[in-house]
């Protein structure tokens, strides 16, 4: 880890009291990852007990470690880029050691719980009445919820955890970046989203980086590709195929994915609908032919809910006289449909994913990066931030996906063997003997008897 030393020097100084050696800061949140251990305090504490620890660190038995708010200030002056130098050396070790393939990549998001608790929300409604009242220079929490309300009569006779909170009308006071959000399986909790890539071959993590955890996982898919490929690049290893679920699934990506010449299986998400029943396309006049024989003409492409579709739909003195209008479109005046630009791009995505290739492909996404995932919020610490800010959970996940590879790279590298002899039940005889007779004649030369030893048993 001497290269650490390079990378941290614009942040250490020259004169002043000596600060935390960059090595002995980097090894202690490896052993916190090791240890399952997300307090610092309880990390010191545990090390200082612990002769391995001490001598992983290069201490002496009586040294007292660095005080545990020192590591939480050296984190927050070093930049993430020194932790991502640290991830990036792990990395390169472990492609040296053949253990990255490059062409098969898996995306996965899961949800790391944020140093913050839900009894720090606040409720935003103070918001519009600041900026009202021309104090919109205020930013932090504790400034824009500061104030004294304009209602303290409604405040005193509502209960604050018995009205819906959400990201619109709440914000943590402790950490503005966390977001409330709830997912299956999971408790409604201050979370940030953890988004993951890990290769195939043989399950090191590639790439590792901290979102706000009310965004769409597939909003950061080509940010991820992009720098997927910049990394895979300066190895000289192709990435041809990108695994994912259906979180991040979307049009964009896929049109994305394809500009790239990158093979992707990924699910497509549970609100595209592939067919409509009822409804059959006529190419020659770009129309769609309903149950009764009419038109639905094509009018361009328009913006619903924020995604570009186009939009198809029928004459009004059509619907207004036909027999199935009630079953076919209820009240409204005639029947729209509405399809996404990207729909053929869904449709070759649809042909892949449930193609045999593509049901070989999400059996692999599942053994892949779901065990990854599970050993990092189980088993080294990564359940729960030991910061606050989405740079510091950045920098945190970055020091558990280093604790990962490094440990893979140890069990991936060679170890000699040693020679064991299996001893049989006379050579335990004669050994038996031997160790009697030394110890009943004091008086052998100690030099002689491992002499004696081998001549005895070979």
């Amino acid at each position: 880890m001497e290269f650490l030393y390079q990378a941290v020097a614009p942040y250490y100084g020259k004169c002043g009291q000596k600060s935390i050696d960059p090595v002995v800061f980097f090894k202690l949140q490896l052993v916190a990852h090791y240890e399952n251990i997300c307090s610092e305090r309880a990390l010191i504490e545990m090390s200082q007990l612990r002769l391995d620890i001490l001598h992983f660190l290069n201490y002496n038995v009586g040294e007292r470690l660095p005080c545990h708010s020192t590591l939480s200030r050296t984190r927050k002056r070093l930049p993430a880029e020194v932790f991502e130098t640290c991830f990036q050396s792990i990395l390169t070790a472990c492609v040296a050691a053949g253990m990255v393939s490059g062409h098969t990549q898996v995306v996965d998001a899961a949800l790391v719980e944020a140093n913050a608790s839900t009894d720090s929300l606040k409720r935003k409604a103070l918001l519009e009445w600041q900026l009202l009242q021309g104090e919109a220079n205020l930013s932090t929490p504790a400034e824009l919820t500061g104030q004294v309300s304009p209602f303290p009569s409604i405040e005193k006779t509502t209960k604050p955890k018995s009205c819906p909170r959400n990201n619109r009308t709440h914000i943590s006071m402790s950490d503005a970046e966390a977001k409330l959000t709830q997912k299956t399986g999971k408790p409604s909790r201050l979370y940030y989203l953890s988004t993951m890539a890990v290769d195939t071959h043989r399950h090191v993590i590639t790439h590792m980086q901290a979102d706000l955890a009310d965004e769409k996982d597939s909003r950061h898919l080509t940010a991820i590709v992009d720098k997927l490929s910049a990394k895979l690049m300066q190895y000289r290893l192709p990435f041809q195929y990108l695994l994912a679920d259906a979180g991040f699934g979307s049009g964009e990506n896929y049109a994305f994915l394809e500009a790239r010449h990158i093979k992707g299986f990924i699910s497509l998400p549970g609100s595209y609908q592939p067919v409509r029943e009822g409804f059959h396309y006529d190419p020659t006049q770009n129309a769609y032919i309903c149950r009764n024989e009419k038109l639905l003409y094509y009018h361009g492409i328009r913006i619903e809910k924020g995604f570009a579709t186009h939009y198809y739909h029928a004459r009004v003195k059509d619907c207004s006289v036909c027999p199935l209008k009630k079953a076919c479109c209820g009240n409204k005046r005639r029947q729209t449909l509405t399809f996404s630009v990207y729909r053929h791009y869904h449709q070759r995505i649809q042909e892949r994913v449930e193609s045999k290739e593509g049901k070989k492909m999400i059996g692999l996404r599942m053994s892949t990066v779901e065990p990854v995932f599970g050993s990092l919020l189980n088993y080294y610490g990564m359940k729960r931030s030991n910061a606050k800010g989405k740079q510091a959970a950045h920098k945190f996940m970055l020091m558990a996906a280093t604790a990962y590879n490094l440990q893979k790279l140890l069990a991936c590298s060679t170890h000699p063997i040693a020679n064991i002899q299996i001893l049989t039940q006379k050579q335990i005889h004669i050994l038996y003997f031997v160790l009697c007779y030394v110890v009943q004649h004091p008086g052998v030369e100690f030099v002689t008897t491992p002499l004696l030893l081998i001549c005895l048993i070979f």
